[in-house]
């Protein structure tokens, strides 16, 4: 704990907070001050934030796996428990990318083995 000692507009504050919540008026900083290096990993974990820089390694692979004109109609779109779904414009993406699902799942786990991908679901959208 360090020795930071509350402003009158934060003692104002907690008076006012603690008046509406109904309760007694307890202690104002007896928080300990955390850094932004101790926050940041528990908060991109709680938000699934570390899914996303899978998701990023994926559309950066997914180009060169599937070719420059499906790419163009096809973006992967998330990645939950091993499934990447893959969002599709045409129908006619959506059947080409069907033909291909094996070859392309065995591309993407040989070139990303830490995303764990397991399946693709397609999707129109």
């Amino acid at each position: 704990m360090n020795d930071r000692k509350p402003t009158a507009r934060q003692i104002m504050r907690h008076r006012l907070v603690a008046a509406w919540r109904g309760v007694a008026d307890g202690p104002l900083m007896d928080l300990p001050t955390l850094s932004v290096a101790d926050l940041a990993p528990k908060i991109v974990a709680q938000c699934g934030m570390t899914n996303r820089v899978k998701l990023e390694d994926v559309l950066a692979a997914w180009e060169e796996i599937v070719g420059a004109f499906l790419f163009k109609l096809t973006r992967p779109d998330t990645i939950e428990r091993g499934i990447l779904t893959v969002r599709l414009m045409q129908p006619t993406a959506h059947h080409a990318l069907s033909l291909e699902k094996a070859k392309i799942l065995r591309r993407l786990q040989a070139k990303l083995p830490d995303a764990k991908i397991r399946d693709i679901r397609f999707r129109h959208g």
